[in-house]
C-alpha cells in the first residue's frame, strides 16, 4: 500500500507535468549574448546594474563598477536594456534612456551605449534675473530633449532655513499645432497664441516652503513677450548654450499672501553639458 503522502506527491508531479496545475512557465534556455559598456565619470556617477527585459522576463547583466562593462546571456530576441548608475553621494538612480537591442543564437551583439553623462542632469552654469534681482543655479539642473524638443529647470539652491529658492524654466515643444517647431540652434518666440507653444516659467517661494509657491509663465493667449536664443545645440555631444528673457503672468499657486500679478525674468543665461 502506497502512503498517502507518497500519492500526493505523485498526483502533483503528474498535474503540474500535464499543465493543469501551476501557472510557473518555464524560462526560455539563454543562447545570445549582449554586451557593452557605461564607463564612469568622477562627478557624474558609475554604472551599477543593467537588466535586459523581453518575452515577459528580466535578465540581469554582470556589471563591473570599476569599468562600467556589462555581459549577460539571453534567448534570441529583441530585448531593452535598463539602467542603474551610483551619484557620488551613493544614491541609486535610473538611467533616462533605454536601449533597444536584439539578440541573436550564438553571437555576441554590443549595442551603442549612451554614455553616463547623459543623464539629463545640466551641469555648467545658468543664470537670470527675476524682477532685478539675479540668481544662479546651484541646487540642480534639469535638460531634456534629445535633440527633438528642449526644456530645462534650474532652481536657485536647496531649500533650508534662510534660502531664497527661486526655479526658472523653458519649454520649447517639438511642434505646435501649425507644424513642426524645434529644429536646434535658432531663435525661439517665447510666450504668445496658440494652444501649443514655447514658453518661460518662473517660481517663487514667498515663505521658503516647497510646498508654498507663486507660479508665473509667459501667456499663451498674448503676443510673444519672451525669447530662447540658442546658441549651440547638440543633443548627441549634451551641450547646450544660450540666452533667454521673458515677462509672465501668475497662473497659478498655493494662496499664500498677494502673489504680484506679473514677474519679469531678464539676463538669462545658460552653458550646459547634459
Amino acid at each position: 500500500m502506497i502512503p498517502l503522502c507518497q500519492w500526493a506527491k505523485r498526483l502533483g508531479c503528474v498535474l503540474l507535468v500535464s499543465g493543469v496545475v501551476g501557472c510557473a512557465q518555464e524560462v526560455p534556455a539563454p543562447t545570445g549574448s549582449i554586451t557593452g559598456q557605461m564607463a564612469p565619470v568622477t562627478a557624474v556617477g558609475r554604472l551599477v546594474g543593467v537588466v535586459a527585459i523581453g518575452g515577459g522576463h528580466e535578465y540581469p547583466a554582470t556589471v563591473d563598477p570599476t569599468t562600467g562593462a556589462f555581459s549577460l546571456a539571453v534567448p534570441p530576441g529583441p530585448y531593452q536594456l535598463k539602467f542603474t548608475t551610483l551619484a557620488p553621494n551613493g544614491t541609486p538612480q535610473p538611467f533616462p534612456y533605454w536601449v533597444w537591442v536584439s539578440a541573436v543564437a550564438g553571437t555576441t551583439v554590443t549595442p551603442p551605449i549612451p554614455p553616463i553623462t547623459h543623464d539629463r542632469i545640466g551641469r555648467g552654469t545658468l543664470r537670470w534675473t527675476l524682477n532685478g534681482k539675479s540668481y544662479t543655479a546651484r541646487s540642480f539642473i534639469k535638460v531634456y530633449g534629445e535633440g527633438k524638443y528642449f526644456n530645462f529647470v534650474g532652481q536657485s539652491e536647496a531649500f533650508s532655513p534662510g534660502a531664497d529658492v527661486k526655479v526658472v524654466s523653458l519649454m520649447v515643444p517639438s511642434e505646435t499645432e501649425n507644424g513642426p517647431l524645434f529644429t536646434g540652434v535658432g531663435t525661439y518666440a517665447l510666450g504668445g497664441p496658440g494652444r501649443v507653444t514655447a514658453f518661460g516659467q518662473s517660481t517663487v517661494y514667498p515663505t521658503n516652503e516647497s510646498y508654498i509657491y507663486w507660479h508665473y509663465q509667459s501667456q499663451y493667449a498674448t503676443p510673444p513677450n519672451g525669447t530662447l536664443h540658442l546658441t549651440r545645440y547638440d543633443a548627441e555631444q549634451g551641450v547646450a548654450t544660450g540666452t533667454f528673457s521673458f515677462n509672465a503672468t501668475w497662473s497659478t499657486g498655493a494662496l499664500v499672501g498677494t502673489p504680484p500679478p506679473t514677474a519679469t525674468v531678464t539676463n538669462g543665461e545658460f552653458d550646459i553639458t547634459f
